[in-house]
């Protein structure tokens, strides 16, 4: 897959390799933390917590996972969550190899929507979330939906958001194994059913995992 821009240019897209950044931990957090924390998402093979000459942590680190729609997943469903008393924000790591190499024509790194970044405040439950931000110019009429449980298909994904309107299509996407993504597409087919769903869904809980609702930039 491929995408404009190592930092996610103006399509809304993030590449991402194997590797994560993961930013403001508490000053307490280990290496071992990290790694149990990131399991939640795939088979974590690294993670370090960067420290001064002192000893103490500078509140960053790095998470490798075994392949890019494991740290794709990190970044959708653990950013802005809580470690150690401490909300934190999960991005791709822009120095990793990986993203380097594929930006250069090879192979090594995926690509997949931007999520919004992280909402302020901490609402739970069905509609309690705050909205997501728009940017761009959307159509409107098309969300992504991210975080949702591994075992979905476009047909629960359909199914669970047609309570907010008529659904025109629904795509869940998936690896060259078969595998879920962990993120999907609905379009429907008025933009009030759209901005329905976003105010429904997003933050929400499914299943153990929080959902991402934003309009789809690219449809």
């Amino acid at each position: 897959m491929a995408a404009e821009g190592q930092n996610g240019g103006d399509d809304g897209m993030m590449r991402i390799g194997k590797r994560c950044y993961v930013s403001n931990l508490a000053w307490k957090t280990s290496w071992q933390d990290l790694k149990d924390k990131f399991r939640e998402c795939g088979q974590v093979v690294y993670a370090n917590v960067t420290r001064g000459d002192d000893g103490r942590s500078k509140g960053w680190g790095i998470v490798e996972f075994e392949n890019p729609d494991e740290a794709i997943a990190a970044v959708n469903t653990l950013n802005g969550t809580d470690l150690g008393g401490r909300r934190i924000a999960v991005r791709e790591d822009r120095e990793d190899r990986d993203v380097k190499q594929s930006l250069e024509g090879e192979e090594g790194a995926a690509a997949a929507p931007r999520p919004p970044r992280a909402p302020r405040g901490r609402g739970r439950g069905r509609g309690r979330g705050p909205r997501a931000p728009i940017e761009g110019e959307p159509s409107g009429f098309q969300v992504c939906v991210q975080g949702i449980p591994w075992k979905f298909t476009w047909k629960e994904l359909k199914e669970l958001l047609a309570e907010c309107g008529e659904v025109e299509r629904a795509d869940v996407m998936s690896a060259p194994d078969g595998r879920s993504k962990g993120w999907g597409t609905v379009r429907f087919t008025t933009k009030e059913a759209a901005n329905a769903a976003i105010e429904q869904f997003h933050g929400s809980s499914l299943e153990g995992r929080t959902l991402t609702v934003f309009l789809d930039k690219k449809a």
